[in-house]
């Protein structure tokens, strides 16, 4: 049981300073290139969170277990939006600002719901599956396209005041690669170290599989999310959750699915409503009010406690 529980520990200081480490790189990396912190959570950081949900769904879809690659992209996409924001909004109401709201939310909307219409049939096949990865790099691209508006010229003074401090090119990189690498192995200390202990105490492995799993793989997000938001840098957190959940279900699912065919017959109505449903809710607080209170945050957090209870049962 000791070793379980070193492995908790050990990954959640993995998942810290991973997500500090992720979060210096890809700033400084982005307000190089001159992106907006939106855009900069919505691309670098989503994708280097989302680095665990890719080798777990991989893993799972290569080994046959098609339930456990599909259902780790749902669980995490209602993990983001119930624990991350939840979380998030209680540190500091969460404002959604215009660039989220008119180009990268859509485009998180368009892609949960063709991932809820592929996934219905409990079948997600290579057509699919190419169809899924190419339209979350169309996603990307076209976020990177749009937000070439709000660069800032590399002759103005904003640009020299904000990027001279800045880490180099190199040194930038490191932290990127550096923060991923302990995101991931984090990520997976705390997930065996959990599944272990967990079967220590005779918890059934259908109860691990529905939280440990989409929790865990969720903590890079939750790391990132938390850390973001403390500096009050709230344009990172949500788009880093609105990334994440588009690239989990775009190039996730897609890459795991093209790797081999996936049956996710397992994976329940419950689930697929609740991800579209929360990813709905967030799309009408984007819009009015344009925050995340802390009243709703709390609210996240609650709604995933019942929901938690209802798959459960």
């Amino acid at each position: 049981m000791l070793i379980f529980i070193s492995a908790i520990v050990g990954g959640c200081f993995g998942l810290y300073y991973g997500g500090d480490f992720l979060l210096k790189g890809a700033t400084s990396f982005g307000r190089m290139l001159g992106w907006s912190a939106a855009v900069i959570g919505f691309v670098l950081v989503s994708l280097g969170t989302s680095a665990p949900e890719l080798f777990v769904s991989a893993g799972a879809a290569i080994q046959g277990y098609g339930d456990v690659a599909a259902g780790n992209v749902v669980g995490s996409n209602i993990v983001n939006i119930a624990i991350v924001l939840g979380l998030g909004a209680l540190i500091y109401p969460l404002n959604i600002q215009d660039s989220i709201r008119i180009h990268q939310l859509p485009l998180m909307l368009v892609m949960t719901i063709t991932g809820f219409v592929f996934l219905l049939d409990g079948h997600i096949g290579r057509l699919e599956s190419i169809t899924l990865l190419a339209a979350a790099s169309l996603s990307i691209w076209w976020a990177m396209r749009v937000d070439r508006s709000s660069r800032i010229r590399p002759d103005s003074k904003e640009t020299k005041s904000e990027l001279a401090p800045e880490p180099s090119i190199l040194r930038s990189a490191g932290y990127v690669v550096a923060g991923v690498l302990l995101l991931v192995i984090g990520a997976e200390g705390l997930i065996w170290g959990g599944v272990g202990l967990a079967a220590v105490f005779g918890v059934p492995e259908a109860v691990v599989a529905l939280t440990v799993t989409s929790v865990g793989t969720g903590l890079p997000e939750i790391t990132a999310t938390v850390l973001a938001v403390a500096r009050r840098d709230t344009d990172m957190a949500v788009g880093n959750v609105v990334g994440s959940n588009l690239l989990n279900l775009g190039f996730v699912l897609g890459v795991s699915g093209i790797i081999a065919p996936i049956d996710s017959s397992g994976v329940s109505l419950l689930p697929l409503g609740v991800m579209l449903g929360l990813s709905l809710l967030l799309a009408v607080l984007a819009w009015r009010p344009r925050q995340i209170a802390r009243w709703v945050g709390g609210t996240l957090l609650a709604s995933f406690a019942a929901y938690t209870v209802l798959l459960v049962q």
